[in-house]
């Protein structure tokens, strides 16, 4: 004979330790995500792979104009680097997002070094061809940049993930933004 009464002890979401946690919304989970991290650096629960994967998971859940101004925030108030750029290589992916990627990308971008480093995190799944809205953003965020900003960051990159040995001459990051080779 089956059993009916049975002691359901599921009471909804969980901290890491087991303790009952409040479900927040994705909006608020993204936010948290962003704004309490040094992207691809372990903390005490997780490390940063996880953390990255979580922001990846959430952007789509997340309306383009919140995740655009939490790029941006991120940014401009919280001086991170990283993470507002892996959220807006997240928000390129989806077309629901793209139409707010151009502005956002050029906006974000503030050093020399973020033009390869945006780019470095585009193809860090593999080297694909950048979309439109992303060339429109990179030919945006280059003219900030002069030939001495561009020249001090040849040769090195803070970014972990970086597959790029040296920034890219001018030339080259032309031909990146306009599509051009």
């Amino acid at each position: 004979m089956a059993r009916l009464n049975t002691l359901n002890l599921n009471f909804g979401p969980r901290t890491h330790e087991g303790a009952p946690a409040r479900h927040i919304s994705p909006e608020l989970q993204l936010r948290r995500s962003v704004l309490a991290c040094l992207l691809w650096e372990s903390q005490f629960y997780e490390d940063g792979v996880e953390i990255g994967g979580r922001i990846a998971e959430l952007v789509p859940k997340v309306a383009a104009e919140k995740v655009a101004a939490l790029a941006v925030e991120a940014r401009e108030q919280m001086k991170l680097r990283h993470a507002p750029l892996l959220l807006v290589r997240e928000m390129a992916r989806h077309k629901t997002h793209r139409a707010l990627v151009s502005e956002t990308l050029a906006r974000v971008i503030q050093r020399a070094d973020e033009l390869a480093e945006f780019v470095a995190i585009y193809w860090k799944d593999g080297r694909v061809p950048l979309s439109g809205q992303v060339k429109k953003g990179l030919a945006a965020a280059f003219p900030k940049f002069d030939e001495y900003q561009l020249s001090k960051y040849a040769g090195r990159s803070s970014c972990g993930t970086c597959s790029f040995s040296a920034m890219p001459s001018r030339g080259t990051t032309r031909r990146l933004a306009f599509g051009r080779s």
